[in-house]
């Protein structure tokens, strides 16, 4: 299938989930903020995780801005998941350089994933990814230092979950006959 024909259904697919799904679920918890809910299972950072080692920065980061301002629009949250996203794509070539050797033109447009990585190293490059991505949207959200312990709470509880749906949504979704760089 083509890349472009995939990635374009694979977003699809994941935003549906995200707010259509996931957005309704309201966990309570004892860590709240004025009404707010502790933490929101967040699968939409998948789509930018999931996009090809050699996609330009600039490119990774517009895509990044167009999923992050479509969550916002349905969120109501002006800007935060769109500046979450773009600084996610802008930190993701660093990232990937630790878990991949070779250069991206030497990988072309291998796509991270579970079965081409490892269990070990796809948590890894996800868990690191989606702590930097939750830690600025909840420190965007909150606003305060003062209310650090809330914000860490908040970023570790949603890391936990959205850690765990991507790694399932993996293990169901993601090609098995995929071979490691």
């Amino acid at each position: 299938m083509n890349p472009v024909i995939k990635f374009v259904l694979n977003f699809l697919l994941i935003m549906s989930v995200q707010l259509f799904v996931l957005n309704d679920i309201v966990i309570k918890s004892s860590l709240s903020l004025m009404g707010m809910p502790a933490f929101i299972p967040m699968l939409y950072p998948l789509v930018l995780l999931l996009l090809p080692v050699n996609t330009f920065s600039w490119l990774s980061m517009l895509i990044g801005l167009f999923t992050g301002l479509l969550m916002d629009y349905f969120c109501n949250t002006p800007g935060m998941h769109a500046a979450a996203c773009v600084l996610l794509c802008y930190m993701r070539p660093i990232i990937l350089s630790v878990f991949f050797q070779q250069s991206a033109k030497e990988l072309g447009s291998v796509v991270p994933s579970l079965f081409r990585m490892g269990m070990i190293a796809f948590s890894l490059y996800a868990g690191i990814s989606l702590l930097l991505h939750h830690f600025f949207f909840y420190l965007l959200q909150i606003w305060s230092f003062q209310n650090i312990l809330l914000m860490l709470g908040k970023t570790f509880l949603s890391l936990i979950l959205s850690l765990l749906l991507i790694l399932v949504s993996q293990l169901l979704f993601a090609r098995k006959d995929a071979r490691r760089a």
